[in-house]
């Protein structure tokens, strides 16, 4: 191989494990992001059971319930569900099955270049990439609808307290 030649693969590979290093950043960045929304979503479940049976026994302890009283329960359900939700097991893709990803490539009679098997990780680790965003779109709206029941169950609870006494 003329030494133009391997300056070119050179040059391809150090290319590829870039694009490959960047896929793997990413995808570990999703991971993070997935594992803070679980984490917001528990204490924003914590939160609301605290909110409910302290401001809720006072709000009961005073007589009837009233219609905020039941908004104020509702809210509640509400952010149960949606913490729930954001905490339920969801398939996420963060790694490659090395069997699946490598095996064609070992199955060949040639070696096959390290750039190869970059570009196809990188390919194959974007496309993870795109489809995991869709789910996390769908736990920042969760946790965001939890955050404001959140905040909707705490006014209510001070209506049914204020208009009782």
């Amino acid at each position: 191989m003329c030494h133009t030649a391997a300056m070119a693969v050179a040059d391809k590979d150090i290319l590829y494990r870039v694009a490959y290093d960047e896929a793997v950043r990413a995808l570990v960045e999703q991971q993070a992001e997935i594992e803070s929304f679980r984490t917001r979503a528990g204490l924003l479940f914590s939160s609301t059971a605290i909110t409910t049976s302290f401001l809720g026994a006072q709000s009961f302890g005073l007589g009837d319930m009233s219609l905020a009283s039941w908004m104020a329960l509702i809210a509640f359900m509400g952010v149960a569900i949606a913490s729930l939700a954001v905490l339920w097991p969801h398939s996420w893709e963060f790694s490659v099955n090395p069997r699946d990803a490598l095996g064609p490539y070992l199955r060949g009679e040639e070696p096959v270049p390290v750039h190869r098997l970059h570009r196809e990780l990188s390919l194959h680790m974007h496309s993870s990439y795109i489809e995991n965003r869709a789910g996390i779109f769908q736990l920042a709206v969760l946790l965001q609808t939890a955050s404001a029941l959140l905040t909707l169950e705490v006014i209510f609870w001070i209506i049914s307290i204020a208009t009782a006494t």
